[in-house]
């Protein structure tokens, strides 16, 4: 699965589905691990135009002591967790990393596996965002060629402010803090 929402969208944002609605009025508290364990009625009072739909995290926090506001970074690509290689990483780089998790900056770019070696593969090296990237995705990078293995994984410490709700960009949202 995905390590977080980044933002729950209402009224069919990505299309209207088709066949019959079987959940209606969803009621989450966050800490379900499936969507099934959630309130929600039967009810037969809405129709597709009504459709929920999510956009998902796929980057994560992972590693010795890590919370979810630092650890080291974990991507996912084809379905496949993996690291990131430290090589050029930086506070640009890891100021999108934490953007993309939801919060608002990064507090610092880490590298030589601070948070622990990682395991799988190394999936992006030589990262090289300018900061305005809504995803590490998104930055120049390289596949997988960090010749240093798993000792140079990178590793971020996001500010503990995020913002989160309806319509969640890397400017706007409800501000929790930790």
């Amino acid at each position: 699965g995905y390590s977080h929402a980044l933002s729950a969208n209402r009224r069919a944002a990505y299309g209207q589905g088709t066949g019959p609605i079987l959940m209606d009025n969803v009621e989450c508290r966050g800490s379900e691990a499936k969507l099934q364990h959630c309130n929600f009625t039967t009810s037969r009072d809405c129709g597709h135009n009504e459709d929920a739909s999510v956009s998902c995290a796929i980057i994560r926090l992972r590693g010795e002591h890590a919370t979810d506001s630092e650890g080291r970074v974990e991507v996912l690509q084809n379905g496949v967790w993996g690291t990131v290689c430290d090589d050029d990483w930086d506070m640009n780089d890891a100021t999108v990393a934490c953007r993309q998790l939801g919060y608002s900056h990064a507090l610092s770019a880490r590298g030589q596996a601070a948070y622990g070696q990682g395991t799988g593969p190394i999936l992006m090296d030589n990262v090289e965002c300018r900061g305005s990237e809504a995803q590490l995705q998104n930055c120049p990078f390289t596949f997988g060629s960090c010749y240093r293995g798993h000792n140079r994984d990178a590793s971020v410490s996001c500010a503990t402010i995020r913002l989160r709700g309806e319509i969640t960009t890397h400017s706007e949202g409800r501000v929790e803090v930790f």
